[in-house]
């Protein structure tokens, strides 16, 4: 059962540039972080060996991490952000599969059912699940709808799950203004720092209390220095499995236009 009195704990799926940021913004804030991966190190695509350049000008966290640079290079950007997991002290569980996530709605937690390499398999709860795998995610339970995949859920900058209690996706839809393209290692800290407010209000204001706007869900920041005040705008409405008022009146017009 959830406890007002105690700070929230995160499961986050995933240990490339988005889950690395959101594990360390919030194991940094004071959260018991654990961080998951099938591969055995941190970075995810910038591991890659064909990875591509990332900008010299990427500090994250860089009063905590003087002793880490980076050059420009991929590998460069990975020891950053591992540097940064580690400085923050979230756990990071290397070469595990998480094969199934669920939420109990009596305890108000995700139980999170996971295997290592060596075949050893356990379950653990947390009260928040941020996905950063990049990829589907048909291991996670919709509660109450068995037949909706959560990835059919409409997201809130790319990073809020409408119909999901206390979970994120900080590896949603990608920006699609220009600005935000050629500073992609921004966006990934900026869905960071959302988590960490997130799990903040969270810890305040308790479980199922976060919510967004369900005509503002597909709405794109224009700039890169309004990214983080966009993403840290909380609502008090309810979740709720429904399409966005966008959608509607975009499946209204075409309607009209395909009839005229």
């Amino acid at each position: 059962m959830f406890d007002p009195y105690r700070r929230p704990t995160v499961a986050v799926i995933g240990a490339g540039p988005a889950g690395a940021t959101a594990a360390a913004e919030c194991s940094f804030s004071g959260f018991d972080t654990t961080l998951f991966d099938m591969r055995s190190t941190i970075g995810g695509h910038l591991t890659a060996p064909d990875a591509e350049p990332v900008s010299k000008h990427f500090r994250y966290r860089t009063p905590y991490l003087k002793v880490t640079k980076v050059d420009g290079s991929a590998a460069s950007a990975a020891r950053h952000l591992a540097a940064a997991v580690n400085a923050g002290g979230a756990q990071f569980r290397a070469n595990t599969t998480v094969t199934k996530a669920a939420f109990n709605e009596g305890e108000g937690q995700w139980e999170v059912t996971f295997s290592g390499a060596d075949g050893t398999t356990g379950t653990e709860r947390f009260d928040i699940l941020i996905r950063a795998t990049g990829e589907a995610s048909p291991w996670i339970e919709v509660p109450g709808r068995p037949n909706i995949a959560a990835d059919d859920l409409y997201l809130h900058y790319g990073a809020e799950v409408v119909g999901l209690p206390n979970a994120l996706f900080v590896d949603g839809p990608f920006p699609t203004d220009r600005a935000l393209k050629r500073h992609p290692l921004a966006v990934f800290e900026a869905r960071g720092d959302y988590a960490r407010r997130y799990a903040r209000q969270l810890e305040i204001r308790g479980p199922g209390a976060l919510t967004v706007k369900r005509d503002k869900w597909l709405v794109q920041p224009g700039a890169v220095r309004g990214i983080r005040s966009k993403l840290s705008e909380f609502d008090p409405a309810a979740h709720a499995f429904q399409r966005a008022s966008n959608h509607a009146d975009e499946a209204r017009k075409s309607a009209r236009t395909h009839a005229g």
